[in-house]
């Protein structure tokens, strides 16, 4: 989507123009960046103008539809049921990539070197290919392949060790599943805002502060899934990528006209490490510096990707981007090495969403960009404290 409040040298438009190898991929890229001009405003004319107000009176279908079952939850007659542990909520109310995982992952991380609680995560486990309830990990060893799991699963597996992770529709079953295997006390339920058939101790809205606001409206005249009255209804609010955001005070003004009572807190994804991905080998983030990258990724937010390779003073970038949630093809993976041949790419670097997908090319090193999130204005521990206080730990 397009990011208003950030500034790059690689426009979307020109990332886009490496998208896809096939015709069909050609094609979808050229309506997504359409739509989305016109989504932003950015396209004038008689027909964008016509194409808002259609989207705008389908947008009017989903704020009835979610106001209504709000409404049905708030006066019992839907039933929220109550679980017998902790439950933290990490969600968002913009479509897209906000920094859900990450905050996933930095929360269990700190609540399991703050305390011995026992915890698991479960996820909808979107794009998985397994059917009904599944475990991506015990804690102790990767049961899914990335396929079978999700993305954003087996991401969460293989950074949580010691946590399980379950996947499903149904995340009571799984969270019930989690307490009868390993007696967990506080289950974190990644994106979790909008699944009210279950009551939640803390709910933690995270938003991308490169885009904060999904252009005011919701699907499909813009990005949002619920209205932004609905973060009145959030503990936290966590801002995401707060270093690449060039308007952050207006950011947060508006948040705080919208929720006055919910707190604030502000990240940034922080590179870690730089990993060979044949051999799992860091070879440290100064590696990049003064080379030629082919950036590879499959994300949501293609531009902090860049934005952050950037940072790492690599001499050239050639970005290639998909769509989120991609599933390569082998010509996906034959043109990206033809691409890293063609430039005389020294290294391609990529996502950990992405790399178990296009291990495969050999035409220069693939390595892996590994990201934390990282609370900033030494904020961790009052971060911490507010999640434990609601959850009564």
């Amino acid at each position: 989507m397009l990011r208003p409040y950030i500034t790059s040298k690689w426009h979307f438009s020109t990332i886009t123009k490496w998208n896809f190898f096939t015709n069909f991929g050609i094609q979808m890229s050229k309506i997504i960046v359409y739509l989305e001009s016109v989504i932003s405003g950015e396209r004038s004319g008689i027909f964008p103008s016509f194409l808002r107000i259609k989207l705008l009176l389908i947008s009017y279908l989903t704020l009835g539809m979610v106001k209504i079952r709000r409404w049905l939850y708030s006066r019992g007659l839907l039933r929220s049921e109550n679980l017998p542990c902790k439950v933290i909520s990490v969600g968002n109310v913009v479509v897209g990539g906000s920094g859900k995982t990450p905050t996933v992952i930095a929360i269990a991380k700190l609540l399991k070197e703050d305390s011995d609680l026992k915890i698991a995560v479960v996820s909808r486990g979107y794009r998985s290919k397994t059917k009904g309830n599944a475990i991506v990990s015990d804690g102790n060893s990767v049961l899914l392949d990335s396929a079978l799991a999700g993305d954003e699963p087996y991401l969460l597996a293989q950074n949580l060790s010691g946590i399980p992770v379950l996947i499903g529709k149904d995340r009571i079953k799984s969270i019930s599943e989690a307490i009868g295997r390993w007696g967990i006390q506080v289950a974190i339920l990644d994106d979790g805002f909008q699944y009210l058939k279950m009551v939640r101790d803390v709910n933690i809205v995270t938003i991308d502060s490169t885009s904060p606001f999904g252009f005011y409206h919701l699907l499909p005249r813009g990005y949002l899934r619920e209205p932004l009255s609905a973060l009145k209804n959030a503990d936290l609010i966590l801002l995401t990528r707060t270093d690449q955001c060039k308007n952050l005070n207006e950011v947060k003004r508006q948040l705080q006209e919208i929720a006055s009572s919910v707190p604030i807190f502000e990240s940034v994804h922080q590179p870690t490490c730089l990993m060979l991905a044949e051999k799992n080998q860091d070879l440290g983030l100064d590696y990049i510096k003064n080379k030629n990258v082919l950036a590879v990724c499959g994300i949501a937010n293609h531009l902090s990707f860049i934005e952050t390779l950037n940072a790492l003073n690599p001499a050239k970038i050639t970005p290639v981007s998909f769509p989120d949630h991609h599933e390569y093809t082998n010509d996906d993976i034959r043109n990206i090495g033809n691409k890293a041949i063609e430039i005389n790419a020294n290294m391609i670097v990529t996502t950990e969403k992405d790399a178990y997908k296009i291990r495969e090319i050999t035409a220069c090193p693939v390595l892996i960009l590994k990201i934390e999130l990282k609370l900033i204005c030494s904020s961790t521990d009052k971060f911490l404290e507010l999640i434990k206080q609601r959850c009564e730990l």
